[in-house]
C-alpha cells in the first residue's frame, strides 16, 4: 500500500549576519529533543507560500516578507512519506519567539559549522542544511592529459582564481593519471582560491588520508558501489563532504542508501566531447531529482545559463567542465 503524502514546508530563516534559527522539537512531537527548522504541515488546497507564512506566524511570531524557495527533497519513514519544502526567508518582521514552548536559537552555518548542525539534527533534514551551504555552481576539472600531472595542476592552480568564488571544484584527474597525485597541495589551493574542493581519483582508486575536514570527497561509478556506508558515515563524521555521480534510478538508489550529501545527475544532454552518447533528457533528470533527499547537480551539456530550468525541474546546481574551465583544457571530455 502507498504511503500517504505529507508537504511539509520549512523556513530557513537567515540572518544579514549568516545566522540561521532553529528550534528544538518539543516533547511529545515526532524527532523529540533534535534541532529542526520551523515550519510545519500544509494544509489541503493551501499554496505553500500561504502554508508558510502561517506556522511562521502560529510558531515563532513572525510575519515572513521575502522568502525564496531553494530546495523540494523527499524522505522516506515507514509509515510516510513526507515532501520537505525549504524556503530562505531572509526578511520578516517581529523577533523570532517560543509560541509552543520551544527552545530558539540563532546559530553561525557555514562550511566549518556544517558537521556540528548535520549531528543535532533529523537525518531529513541533512540536504537542507547542505543546501543553505553548498554553493550552486560545480567546476570539475579536465582529466590529464599527455603532457602529465604537473602541467595538469599547473594548469588548475593558475584557472581556480578566475572562477567566481564559492563554488565546489571536484578535481577529477581521470583514468589516464597513473601517478600519485598531490591532494593536499591541490585541496590546499582551491581553499586558498576561496573554494570548496572535492577530491576524486581515477577509478577504484581508495580517497587518500590525511586531507582537511573541509575538502570534500567524490563517489564515482565504481566507488559508488563498492563504498560501504560504515566508510562513507565515518568520514562524513570527520566534517568531509560526500558526493556522487548519479546516472540512472539503481546508483540513485545506492546514492540514497550511502546518506551522500549531494549528487550529480548526468548525461543530461549529448555533449560535444562525446557525439552520439544521447543525454536522458530534463524529463528523466526530474524524475530523478523528484526522488532524491539531497542536492541534485545536473551535469552534461549544461552551465550556469540553464540554472533556472534546472531548478524548475527539481534540480539545485549545476556541474560542469566546459562551462567553467578554458577550451584548451574542456576539449578532453565532460562526464565523471
Amino acid at each position: 500500500m502507498d504511503r500517504p503524502r505529507t508537504d511539509i514546508v520549512l523556513g530557513l530563516l537567515r540572518e544579514p549576519d549568516g545566522r540561521v534559527w532553529t528550534e528544538v522539537r518539543p516533547d511529545g512531537k515526532h524527532l523529540a529533543g533534535l534541532r529542526a527548522f520551523p515550519g510545519g504541515k500544509r494544509r489541503a488546497g493551501e499554496a505553500l507560500r500561504d502554508a508558510l507564512a502561517r506556522e511562521l506566524d502560529e510558531e515563532i511570531g513572525i510575519r515572513v516578507q521575502r522568502a525564496r524557495r531553494v530546495i523540494t527533497l523527499n524522505w522516506d519513514y515507514p509509515d510516510r512519506h513526507l515532501r520537505l519544502i525549504g524556503f530562505e526567508v531572509t526578511r520578516w518582521t517581529g523577533q523570532p519567539r517560543s509560541v509552543e514552548g520551544q527552545q530558539l536559537a540563532a546559530e553561525p552555518l557555514d562550511r566549518d559549522a556544517r558537521a556540528d548542525w548535520l549531528a543535532a539534527m533529523p537525518p531529513a533534514n541533512r540536504g537542507l542544511v547542505n543546501a543553505l551551504v553548498l554553493p550552486r555552481c560545480l567546476a570539475i576539472t579536465p582529466p590529464v592529459g599527455a603532457d602529465g600531472v604537473t602541467v595538469w595542476q599547473a594548469g588548475v592552480e593558475s584557472r581556480l582564481p578566475s572562477l567566481p568564488a564559492p563554488m565546489l571544484v571536484n578535481l577529477r584527474p581521470g583514468d589516464a593519471a597513473n601517478a600519485d597525485l598531490p591532494w593536499p597541495a591541490l585541496a590546499r589551493a582551491v581553499l586558498a582560491a576561496g573554494h570548496w574542493p572535492v577530491v576524486n581519483p581515477p577509478g577504484d582508486r581508495p580517497w587518500p588520508e590525511g586531507l582537511d575536514p573541509r575538502v570534500g570527497l567524490h563517489l564515482n561509478h565504481a566507488r559508488l558501489l563498492s563504498m560501504s556506508a560504515h566508510a562513507v558515515r565515518e568520514r562524513q563524521a570527520r566534517g568531509h563532504l560526500v558526493s556522487a555521480a548519479v546516472h540512472d534510478r539503481a546508483t540513485l538508489e545506492r546514492a540514497i542508501e550511502l546518506a551522500v550529501d549531494l549528487i550529480t545527475v548526468s548525461p543530461l544532454r549529448e555533449t560535444a566531447t562525446h557525439p552520439g552518447a544521447s543525454g536522458m533528457g530534463w524529463a528523466a533528470f526530474a524524475g530523478l531529482a523528484a526522488a532524491a533527499p539531497m542536492p541534485v547537480y545536473a551535469l552534461g551539456g549544461v552551465g550556469p545559463d540553464d540554472l533556472p530550468r534546472i531548478w524548475r525541474r527539481g534540480g539545485f546546481g549545476v556541474a560542469s567542465i566546459s562551462a567553467f574551465w578554458c577550451a584548451r583544457f574542456a576539449e578532453r571530455g565532460e562526464t565523471q
